[in-house]
């Protein structure tokens, strides 16, 4: 019975005969049988031919066909022959064993009513394999969507470092920008050094009388380091003793090194006197002012 109460719609039964003696007996047989009631089929029709081409145009469209030929060579080798036919264009075909020279009058009706049963139980068998079948196919089908769902999770996973990463390397090229913008401040510094340095050096070559000379070993000499001098303090220095001097990066230029030399220890002097260290050294040369 259907879910809704109506009984289901009976299955379209159709049987193929050799000749008109064995539909009549499978008719016999057929009336024995409550096929309606114990199996839920109805035979639509009985076919006596041994012509393909006719079994399938009156076979088309059936749930289930039997194919009902002699138990012999011959009858098996035309079942083989409908089946072949058949393949394909109604949904189950079974073969039914008709008894060996059989007549009308004398065939054992048990025998043909029990073959009939076996086709129609094996017909029911193979739905079930089907059924197993499916599910198997079924199993395997969750087996592979539980894959899939794994390699999703999977992607998902790659696709949250991703976006890690993503952002990561946003973080990278703000910094990048940054540290670019940081380099080119520190060669816009680099470039006004030298254009300084430049000036510096042409100033004293512009001067004739003046000595370029290398700082740092003009301070040593003097007892100073290069990172205590301050030239434009050594500058104006410088235009009180009447003694022209100009202070580079690197370079010095006075008129002589004892001058440049002599500059530099009043300087050194005269710090040590303003941060206060004490009496003043005898470090002067003769001819140098008092400070």
């Amino acid at each position: 019975m259907a879910r809704d109460g109506r009984r289901k719609s009976p299955v379209d039964v159709r049987i193929i005969v050799e000749g008109a003696a064995d539909a009549e007996t499978i008719s016999k047989v057929i009336q024995r049988m409550a096929l309606g009631g114990e199996y839920n089929i109805t035979v639509t029709s009985i076919i006596p031919t041994t012509h393909a081409h006719i079994a399938r145009r009156t076979a088309e469209g059936a749930d289930l066909v039997l194919i009902a030929t002699d138990a012999d060579k011959p009858g098996r080798k035309l079942a083989k022959k409908f089946q072949e036919e058949l393949r394909g264009v109604v949904g189950r075909v079974e073969r039914v064993k008709m008894p060996i020279g059989h007549d009308v009058e004398h065939v054992d009706l048990e025998i043909v009513e029990k073959e009939l049963r076996s086709a129609l139980v094996r017909a029911g068998l193979k739905s079930l394999r089907d059924i197993k079948e499916l599910r198997e196919e079924i199993r395997e089908l969750q087996e592979e969507i539980t894959k899939k769902e794994e390699l999703i999770e999977e992607l998902e996973e790659k696709e949250l470092e991703l976006e890690e990463l993503r952002k990561r390397l946003k973080e990278v090229e703000k910094e990048k920008a940054l540290l670019e913008e940081e380099r080119d401040k520190l060669l816009d510094e680099v470039e006004q050094l030298r254009d300084r340095l430049e000036e510096l050096e042409e100033k004293l070559k512009s001067e004739d009388r003046l000595q370029i000379m290398d700082l740092e070993s003009v301070c040593e000499e003097a007892g100073l380091s290069t990172e205590d001098v301050e030239p434009e303090i050594l500058e104006e220095l410088g235009e009180e003793l009447e003694i022209p001097i100009v202070v580079g990066p690197i370079r010095v230029a006075a008129p002589s090194r004892e001058d440049a030399v002599r500059v530099l220890k009043i300087y050194k002097l005269a710090r040590k006197v303003v941060d206060g260290e004490g009496e003043e050294e005898n470090e002067t040369t003769p001819g140098d002012p008092e400070v």
